[in-house]
């Protein structure tokens, strides 16, 4: 078998995951088992084709993707030509099973034939036309935010700039480490209005909640909890075990998106901008965050008042102003997460190397900083 990658183009032979197919007239209850035993057995979803004039295949993939949440591999079978090819895409097809004598540079040379979209789709490869338009507005509105930004080196400063240029709410995601203890005392210091949030991940060490409630009193304010639901814990713990978050990246990140990015996504809804505790000094991937940013999904500025500062700033800053930090701080841990994901740093170490540690060196997030656009080019 033979498919073609609608995202890259590129064609697979051979070792590709078993199939389950989903008729097109299936009741939502009916696609909801499919997609159980998809999950399951680790397999795709097949959607067949009966003709190439009947387009409730593209139906039922854009229903497996919004009104079911499915984030696994969609494969179209059947009758389909290159000449749908971004139709697909958009729709939220991932492959298609190669038939007939059309091969994949058939297919390559479809997806590279459009250069716009007017409308709305699951999936969104090409970048919509006011959509292009406001984010260039957007984008230039942030780096002006953040000219100004570095034109001061006062924090509490800093955040009032924000508070003046961004209209709307602001929000405040809080990890309660250092950079994060930091910005809290600007925010106060400040008197500027900002939703200040802490995510809750349910297996956060002990300190870190003792943390939360001295830096409650310390400041005077009360800090929002925002935890996962409880039935995607379950069928997170279902699907991969306790601890199944070190059989592979991609377990972890599923770890993550369930006990942080949805969250934390809940957190930011409404809000204008998005103020965190980054710095450029944290790690190689953080080397170039810049101070304002316009972030894609959500779509809100994102505002990193720190990304200049030095671990040397950071604590002399603490220092001067007294400001409660966790513990754990002291024992060696530069960066604290969830306390099965992290440990201490050796004296040299990057400053995230005790996150996630068996993994690779390279790009250890756990999602919330990290996002990638929609895809640009199909």
């Amino acid at each position: 078998m033979a498919l073609v990658d609608l995202k890259t183009a590129t064609r697979s032979i051979g070792a590709v995951r078993n199939a389950i197919e989903v008729d097109v007239a299936a009741t939502p209850q009916e696609r909801t088992a499919v997609i159980v035993d998809a999950v399951l057995n680790g397999d795709a979803i097949s959607v067949p084709f009966a003709k190439f004039s009947d387009g409730r295949g593209f139906s039922v993939a854009r229903l497996l993707r919004s009104e079911h949440g499915f984030r696994g591999e969609i494969r179209a079978t059947g009758h389909v030509i290159p000449d749908q090819a971004l139709h697909l895409l958009r729709s939220g097809f991932d492959t298609v099973e190669l038939t007939g004598g059309r091969g994949d540079k058939h297919w390559s040379d479809a997806l590279a034939s459009y250069s716009g979209a007017y409308q709305r789709a699951q999936r969104n490869p090409l970048e919509l036309r006011r959509e292009a338009s406001l984010r260039q507005r957007k984008q230039k509105a942030a780096a002006g935010l953040g000219e100004s930004l570095s034109a001061t080196a006062s924090l509490a400063y800093r955040i009032g700039i924000v508070a003046e240029s961004v209209p709307g709410r602001l929000a405040f995601s809080t990890s309660l480490g250092k950079e994060d203890q930091a910005v809290l005392h600007a925010i106060v210091a400040s008197g500027v209005e900002v939703d200040v949030f802490t995510l809750d991940t349910g297996r956060h060490f002990p300190e870190t909640l003792k943390t939360l409630k001295a830096t409650e009193e310390h400041f005077g304010i009360k800090i929002q909890v925002m935890e996962p639901e409880a039935k995607d814990i379950e069928e997170l713990i279902a699907r991969d075990g306790e601890f199944g978050f070190r059989t592979s990246v991609e377990a972890r990140k599923r770890c993550c998106e369930v006990r942080k990015v949805i969250p934390l996504n809940r957190a930011l809804k409404g809000a204008a901008a998005w103020i965190t505790g980054l710095r450029r000094e944290q790690s190689a991937g953080r080397a170039n965050v810049p101070f304002a940013s316009w972030n894609v999904n959500p779509d809100l500025y994102k505002i990193n008042p720190l990304a200049d500062w030095s671990e040397a700033d950071l604590e002399a800053y603490i220092r001067a102003n007294n400001i409660p930090v966790n513990p754990l701080h002291a024992e060696g841990f530069a960066s604290i997460g969830c306390q099965p994901c992290t440990r201490a740093v050796a004296p040299g170490e990057d400053l995230r190397a005790g996150r996630w540690w068996w993994e690779n060196e390279d790009g250890k997030e756990c999602g919330l900083h990290n996002r990638p656009r929609e895809l640009e080019v199909a």
